[in-house]
């Protein structure tokens, strides 16, 4: 059952895919994606369905194609309908076969209302023989094997439909509720045998209105918020096949995006969707992984030195700023870290020391070590920041001292303030001299050169000022540096940091801080992800 699952809804996808998409550049947009609700309604017995009116049909093309329509007092319930049923042999319309369904009921039968296709309904009848329905209704009927839907309770009669099927609420924006949570477009639901997920049928540019909002600030600068949609469009296009296989091309959590539909929408965000709408941020011609984080410290990391891939797009580059103030602590005994090495079974004995083993250009750390008394522990890329979780927590980002050593962290000399738009000139070289102003000194291999030469207006609050630089500029390559330095003071460990993330690809605060500087979204996409295009 569950290859044949998986086939079917690897079809499905395909099919979704190549129905009459909008042509860009060398790919397809889809008019719609499909999105799991893992937050809220993963591998469920059942689920609430919150609107008064209930449309049933099918999604063709990105067009709901309505079959009927049920009501209830408000709320419906839906649960998995698999196995056998003894089906009428009868089309007939909604109605009908929802007359028949509560009659076949009163009589003590297990009777639904059968959605089969189009305007087409007939009844479907659970746990009864053949020889009685057809004895009580005097016509003939078929047996229907490994049926899998789900039935709909909760309104004049019991309703079964089958997984292919689509619902339409009939609420404000025609919206439905799923356990109390409202979504914009259609709905069905995922069955795998006794559990189902629902799943959330919706426009690209409808599911990015309540994408924006949840990954990004909805009260960030415009230019901020166009960015993150951009960003946002083209890593959706890039996650289409995650899910293929649980009946869904992209999920509601961070494994893909965070969704959160209807109800986290706003004007701001929504505005930021519209105006770049079908956007996407491409290298030769394909839409990018538009990964982001919310803070990078100052300098943004080679996808290499996170995940195990050279991704020429995503290149470290200095930050010209960062909005607020993104600086954390953390602190760990000798005696809490021995007790999580061998919570672990780490095997090197009682903790001795952390060494600090590869710095990058940007004072992120790329590798330390543990010293137990019977050897070491080596840390590497995302390791080093969840390590250590169970004990003093996650690290927020890896661009950190411990007790005061390591790199310059993020070339960081200070809080980051907010920058707001007035007379001061910021051209070419006084660029730096903004970021400088803001407590950052950066590094660069020549990673402004986009933004080189673009007259803006700013006035950035903080140390120094863009007629006074202050600011190293170094044009050699971004590196990793072998270096050994020893951590371990009074038998404690205090990382203190600055920057969220894995650092890779856009900063959202960095790109807050742009906007605010003056610049304009495609100048914050083309700063964070290298040598792309925007394509419509």
């Amino acid at each position: 059952m569950k290859g044949k699952k998986q086939l079917a809804s690897i079809l499905a996808c395909a099919m979704l895919l190549s129905a009459a998409p909008v042509e860009a550049m060398a790919y397809n947009v889809p008019d719609t994606v499909r999105v799991g609700l893992e937050s809220i309604c993963k591998n469920v017995s059942s689920a609430s369905i919150g609107v008064w009116e209930l449309h049933i049909g099918k999604e063709e093309n990105g067009d709901f194609e309505e079959g009927g329509v049920i009501t209830s007092g408000g709320i419906f319930t839906a649960k998995p309908a698999t196995g056998e049923f003894i089906s009428i042999d009868e089309e007939m319309d909604c109605e009908d076969a929802l007359d028949l369904a509560k009659e076949l009921s009163e009589m003590g039968l297990d009777a639904y209302a059968a959605y089969i296709n189009r305007q087409d309904w007939t009844v479907y009848v659970k746990d009864a023989s053949a020889s009685k329905i057809e004895s009580v209704l005097n016509t003939d009927t078929r047996r229907v094997s490994n049926f899998e839907g789900y039935s709909i309770i909760g309104g004049e009669a019991p309703v079964i439909v089958p997984e292919d099927a689509a619902l339409m609420g009939g609420n404000v924006e025609d919206t439905f509720k799923v356990n109390s949570m409202p979504y914009r477009g259609m709905l069905t639901f995922s069955v795998n045998g006794a559990t189902m997920t629902a799943v959330n049928i919706v426009g690209l540019e409808e599911y990015l209105y309540g994408v924006v909002p949840s990954e990004m600030p909805q009260s960030y600068a415009s230019e901020a918020l166009k960015a993150q949609a951009v960003a946002a469009r083209t890593y959706a296009m890039t996650k289409l096949g995650a899910h293929t296989g649980s009946g869904y091309q992209l999920c509601d959590t961070t494994a893909c995006q965070v969704y959160k539909g209807y109800s986290n929408e706003a004007a701001s965000t929504t505005a930021a969707v519209d105006a770049t709408a079908g956007e996407f941020a491409c290298y030769n011609g394909s839409p990018i992984e538009a990964v982001f984080s919310a803070s990078t410290g100052g300098y943004t990391e080679n996808s290499e030195n996170v995940w195990n891939t050279v991704v020429p797009y995503l290149r470290a580059v200095p930050e010209l700023g960062e909005y607020g103030d993104n600086s954390w602590k953390r602190e760990l005994t000798l005696d809490e870290l021995t007790d999580l090495l061998n919570a672990k079974g780490a095997g090197i004995g009682e903790a001795k020391d952390i060494v600090i083993t590869k710095l990058s250009t940007g004072g992120r750390v790329q590798e330390l070590q543990i010293v137990g008394t019977r050897g070491t522990k080596t840390l590497t890329k995302e390791n080093i920041r969840t390590y250590f979780s169970s004990a003093c927590g996650s690290l927020p980002g890896k661009m950190f001292t411990i007790n005061g050593k390591g790199g310059e962290i993020g070339q960081y000399g200070g809080t980051v303030s907010t920058a707001t738009q007035t007379t001061a000139s910021a051209k070419g070289g006084s660029l730096m001299a903004a970021a400088a102003s803001q407590g950052i000194i950066v590094k660069t291999e020549g990673a402004l050169s986009y933004l080189n030469g673009k007259n803006l207006s700013v006035d950035v609050e903080g140390k120094g000022s863009a007629n006074q630089p202050s600011v190293s500029v170094d044009n050699g390559d971004y590196e990793v540096y072998t270096v050994h330095i020893s951590t371990v003071k009074n038998d404690k460990f205090v990382f203190e940091g600055i920057g969220i993330g894995h650092g890779v690809g856009m900063s959202q605060k960095g790109a807050q801080s742009m906007a605010q500087m003056g610049y304009d979204y495609e100048d914050i996409l083309h700063h964070y992800y290298t040598d792309i295009t925007i394509e419509d």
